[in-house]
């Protein structure tokens, strides 16, 4: 009887409560603007926006210098803006009202002092004075931006990029394969993959293509740099280079992070805490991810991972700020149940999620430990100098299927043959001795070097010059000792019958090494409305490969030993025009270059690969909108691709792929979208077209090139890739929905129609988040990736196919006191 009163009763308090809600988003003050140069009309980016009151109470600006805030009830309050560069800037609530769309801030006259010094050498772009102003084409997903989903993924980072491509394969990004304006992804191998402004692959010189990438869920903003202005950072100048960069020191005590939990078992915890005095800073943060994978291997066990990272920065200061001490370290754990073992295009249609059961040993143990010390001084009002110590030294033992019944893994997929014996032993529960081949990729890396960077600021002539000379000694190495052990399937597990010799096989016992020199110089000359940007840099690499052979505990010196010496001379010239304050037009040419690294493995030495680029783009920046341009030209004289071993067969020897030719165009577009009532609706798009074709023919024993014939297209480059994002924002919430296009991407390079046995299936993916404010420093968010569940093969390698990962929601606690 009283069941149907107590049901409407409930009705009506979720009915309140909502009308409650709304209430509140409409009558909170909520305020929005852009914060610009008072000279220049450049956005300042990631500059910092306080109510004086609070200590919660604050935001940042995006990268197209826009930021938005709840403000108090109190009249008497005020917003406190910081940038580096500026005078501070004091906005009084009682002067704040909806006209106030620009926000104009003054550039301090003082020069950076030496901590400002310190947060301007870990970026590529710089800390935002002339941000709109850079010459060559540059990428910004500010801290702001990187809130909004706080993705933990890098290929869900970078897709709004233009011009950056990216392969999935595994579904978390924990190794991703990126590539740049028509460069290849395989691994990452030809961009620089850098953390605070230092070099952070393994070993980029004696092994470029090494399974590792910084932990994304960790960073505070990442920057991305193309065209003539990024050949200063070596090694590869053709693609460019993405920076991670990691948490600042923060100037006030301060605690933050988050907690999650989502599907597939997952639980996701990011907490730092820091705090600056006049001559000390320091900060620590810890980034832990763990889940149960969302692949399904045959006897039931789980296909996830649990990674662990860590981070300490400390800082020592003098009273005049003209000296600054800054060490990080930061150590990162991974023990992942991964293989390179795909499905066949069969199973795939059937069950796109399944794991074989031969998988069920596969895993990843690796192990990254980064030390590095930088110390700047600051001598005179327009001079300093950097020097920075870095070492990474990396291990990692991928223990993954490599044959089966002494056939690869790579072959028995590809040939799609459900009756085939070989096949069938993929999920046989009972099998004879010696079947399974799993092989232990064992390797040891190291990275280290000095770098250092001497700046000056001066006019000569009416014309200001701001002045770059650096240095970079380095040296890295890989160590690969590898073994493989043989098992047979009893009861649908495996047990070993035949444990590998370490080191034993052929490629399983050999250094690699190589040692780097190189000197860079830059001006960027600045002349009224012109600036221009001249650059070089010379490269003296040996590289050195030493091979034991059968002598397992490397005793003897009769190993093989092959060496070879690169030395490059790499020019770029980059110039723009200022219109307006609005508008700026830019262009560049430069030449590419990347190191063979491993490619004197051949019985020919392997040519380094070169290129001629060139880039003519626009800008726009007016008010709340952005605009930016830019077509591009790669003309290659040697492409470089690689024969690894992924597959269970392979050379690991570099190919030169002779004539290649790249064109495409890149679009970015920003704009917000503002209401009377505090509702705001940002929008961003950006669309890459690409054109990628070999100008020669030749034969290849590298699998995804083949047979090539002249106008054939290069594998694994999408012709179009096209990212959206719509958001509603107000005081206490906020909304986004996203979406990713990428199109068919070929397997094997050709010209034929698209099929699903030469390409990999156009994508087509929408994300959604939604955060709503408890209090202005406690916060709950809830994400669903792939909104529609949309399944696609998104990679046919290592061997067999790959897919996306399913619909993942995820709710999560966000706190910062």
């Amino acid at each position: 009887m009283n069941y149907p009163k107590r049901k409407k009763i409930n009705i009506m308090k979720k009915i309140i409560f909502i009308c409650l809600f709304l209430t509140n988003l409409v009558l909170a003050k909520f305020f929005s603007s852009k914060l610009v140069d008072s000279k220049t009309g450049a956005p300042i980016i990631d500059a910092n926006i306080q109510v004086v009151e609070s200590k919660t109470n604050g935001t940042i600006s995006d990268d197209n210098g826009i930021f938005y805030i709840e403000l108090p009830n109190s009249n008497q309050s005020s917003i406190e803006i910081n940038a580096i560069g500026y005078k501070q800037k004091i906005l009084p609530i009682n002067s704040i009202n909806d006209n106030l769309l620009i926000v104009e801030i003054e550039q301090d006259t003082i020069q950076y002092n030496a901590i400002e010094v310190l947060a301007e050498r870990t970026k590529l772009i710089g800390n935002g004075r002339n941000y709109f102003r850079t010459p060559g084409s540059f990428s910004f997903v500010s801290k702001r931006e990187v809130l909004q989903f706080k993705d933990t993924d890098i290929n869900y980072v970078i897709a709004q990029v233009p011009g950056v491509y990216s392969q999935q394969e595994e579904g978390y990004g924990l190794r991703p394969n990126i590539g740049m304006r028509g460069s290849g992804l395989e691994r990452s191998a030809k961009i620089n993959m850098m953390e605070d402004g230092i070099p952070i692959s393994p070993a980029p010189y004696s092994s470029p293509a090494a399974y590792y990438s910084p932990t994304a869920g960790r960073m505070e903003s990442f920057e991305i740099r193309k065209g003539s202005s990024q050949i200063k950072y070596g090694p590869h100048s053709t693609g460019g280079a993405i920076n991670y960069i990691s948490s600042n020191i923060p100037h006030k005590l301060s605690l933050n992070g988050s907690l999650s939990y989502g599907d597939f078992n997952t639980t996701k915890f990011n907490v730092k805490s820091g705090i600056s005095g006049r001559n000390f800073g320091i900060l620590f943060q810890s980034f832990l991810d763990k889940n149960n994978g969302f692949k399904n291997i045959d006897d039931g066990s789980h296909s996830g991972f649990d990674k662990k990272d860590f981070l300490l920065k400390t800082r020592i200061n003098s009273n005049s700020n003209n000296i600054a001490l800054e060490a990080k370290f930061s150590k990162t754990e991974e023990l992942s149940n991964e293989t390179y073992l795909g499905l066949t295009r069969s199973d795939f249609k059937l069950t796109p999620y399944r794991r074989y059961l031969a998988s069920q040993n596969d895993q990843m143990e690796a192990d990254h430990n980064q030390f590095t010390i930088s110390s700047v001084v600051k001598f005179l009002e327009n001079y300093d100098f950097t020097v920075t110590f870095y070492d990474n030294s990396f291990h990692r033992n991928w223990y993954k299927l490599n044959k089966v019944n002494n056939q690869s893994i790579g072959s028995i997929l590809i040939s799609d043959n459900l009756n085939e014996d070989n096949y069938q032993l993929l999920f046989a529960e009972e099998t004879e001795d010696d079947i399974f081949e799993v092989k232990a990729n064992n390797r040891l890396y190291y990275s280290r070097g000095i770098q250092s960077i001497f700046r000056s600021n001066l006019k000569l002539f009416g014309s200001s010059h701001n002045i770059l000379f650096g240095t970079r000694f380095h040296k890295d190495e890989m160590d690969r000792y590898q073994w493989a052990d043989l098992y047979k399937m009893n009861d649908r597990k495996l047990f070993m019958t035949t444990q590998g010799l370490k080191g034993a096989g052929s490629k399983n016992n050999r250094l690699y090494s190589a040692s780097a020199n190189s000197i860079f110089i830059e001006d960027e000359l600045s002349l009224n409305k012109l600036l221009v940007s001249l650059g070089a840099r010379y490269e003296k690499i040996h590289l050195k490969r030493q091979d034991w052979g059968n002598d397992l505990e490397r005793d003897s010196t009769a190993s093989i030993i092959k060496n070879a010496d690169i030395n490059i001379f790499i020019p770029g010239f980059g110039i723009s025009y200022q219109i307006n304050n609005s508008v700026q037009i830019f262009s560049g040419i430069h030449s590419g270059f990347s190191p063979p690294g491993p490619g004197i493995d051949g019985e020919d030495n392997i040519l380094p690969e070169e290129s001629i680029n060139i880039e003519l783009g626009a800008r726009l920046n007016n008010r709340f909108q952005k605009l930016e341009l830019v077509s591009f030209y790669n003309n290659y004289k040697n492409l470089l691709g690689e024969d690894n071993e992924s597959t269970g067969s392979g050379t690991y020897e570099q190919f030169n792929g002779g004539k290649v030719l790249v064109k495409g165009l890149e679009l970015s577009y920003n704009n917000l979208f503002r209401t009377n009532n505090g509702f705001n609706f940002p929008l961003t798009i950006s669309y890459t077209y690409t054109d990628a074709k070999f100008k020669n023919s030749f034969d290849s024993d590298f699998e995804p090139w083949g047979e090539v014939k002249n106008n054939d297209e290069i594998p694994y480059i999408p012709k179009n890739m096209l990212y959206t994002s719509f958001g509603v924002l107000s005081s206490k919430f906020e909304s986004y929905l996203r979406f990713k296009f990428i199109d068919n991407t070929r397997i094997v390079a050709g010209k034929d129609n698209f099929s699903s046995l030469n390409s990999n299936d156009q994508q087509r993916l929408f994300d959604f988040v939604t955060k709503y404010n408890l209090e202005s420093n406690i916060s709950l968010s809830l994400k669903v990736y792939n909104v529609f569940n949309s399944i696609y093969s998104v990679a046919s390698r290592p061997a067999g196919l790959r897919p996306n990962m399913p619909r993942y929601i995820e709710s999560e606690l966000n706190f910062n006191f």
